[in-house]
């Protein structure tokens, strides 16, 4: 993706979490599907979600992660092999887990 592609991604889809996928899975999202995309995309709030449809959870996380990235924010993921710390996208550092703790 070029920078001029990242721009115009960003443009679009910046604080636009329903039109990014629905364009990215090609699907129309019902009334609380939308709802739900608007909680995850509100700011200062911590979003649990829990379904026994794994693959479901995957897919969404993978998107979150994805419009996270390109959106250019600061984030931390937690892997099994450790901490995966994001500045504006972009992976900095991975912070291993302590076996011995």
């Amino acid at each position: 993706m070029t920078d001029q592609e990242k721009l115009n991604f960003k443009e679009k889809y910046q604080n636009n979490p329903i039109a990014f996928v629905e364009d990215f899975y090609n699907v129309k999202l019902q009334s609380w599907q939308k709802t739900f995309l608007k909680t995850i995309n509100a700011k200062d709030r911590i979003i649990s979600y829990f379904t026994p449809y794994r693959y479901g959870k995957v897919i969404l996380q993978k998107g979150q992660l994805e419009y996270i990235k390109v959106m250019e924010m600061d984030f931390s993921l937690w892997t099994k092999d450790g901490i995966e710390v994001y500045e504006k996208g972009v992976l900095v550092k991975i912070i291993k887990h302590n076996d011995k703790e």
